[in-house]
């Protein structure tokens, strides 16, 4: 599987995202996670972690698309983290997936920019028409705003996993800490993507 993790909008939980469903790969099968973010927080992680589960490349560069075959090669998975506001970047990560997550927190300002990053997938078609899966982050539990934004998300046509990732400290405080040996919900997540996938 080649997955990018994008949304144009910073403080989505991409690099969260792209660390753990890498993770949760890697223990299917040799996985490769690519720091396409010019800030290379997913690299700063893994080096100060230590024992990290995958190895980690940085390649912040707008024809990543052309580079991943060579990157990608001994590796049954690939994953891509994304940068914010990095337009070509994003384009060209989305173009090196068959599956693109969007996470994006049930927030109304999250929503509302959301067009961007649905603008980039929408000019790819034809060239490249990667599935795309929506994953709501940061939900705070016993609110109504999870619901309210899988609405919003079902009418513009959007397909939102069931899975959801709640608003936790060990996921706010985990950069640069060692992964938990449970993945918690991004376990839930790679399994409910990995049924969908080609669906």
């Amino acid at each position: 599987m080649k997955m990018s993790v994008a949304n144009l909008k910073g403080g989505a939980g991409k690099t969260t995202t792209a660390v753990y469903l890498s993770s949760a790969l890697a223990l299917e099968g040799r996985t490769l996670l690519i720091d396409a973010d010019p800030q290379g927080s997913a690299l700063s992680w893994s080096e100060t972690a230590g024992n990290f589960p995958l190895p980690v490349v940085a390649a912040p560069v707008k024809d990543l698309h052309r580079r991943v075959p060579q990157l990608a090669e001994g590796y049954a998975h690939v994953v891509i983290d994304t940068p914010p506001g990095e337009l070509a970047i994003t384009r060209s990560a989305m173009m090196a997936a068959d599956v693109v997550v969007l996470p994006i927190p049930p927030a109304l300002m999250d929503l509302d920019r959301l067009r961007p990053t649905l603008e980039v997938l929408a000019d790819l078609e034809g060239l490249h028409e990667p599935q795309l899966f929506c994953l709501l982050t940061r939900v705070r539990k016993g609110t109504r705003s999870s619901k309210a934004a899988r609405e919003v998300l079902g009418e513009l046509g959007l397909n939102v996993l069931d899975a959801e990732v709640t608003l936790k400290e060990s996921y706010a405080n985990g950069f640069g800490l060692a992964l938990a040996d449970d993945l918690g919900e991004y376990a839930e997540v790679l399994r409910e993507l990995q049924g969908k996938v080609g669906a």
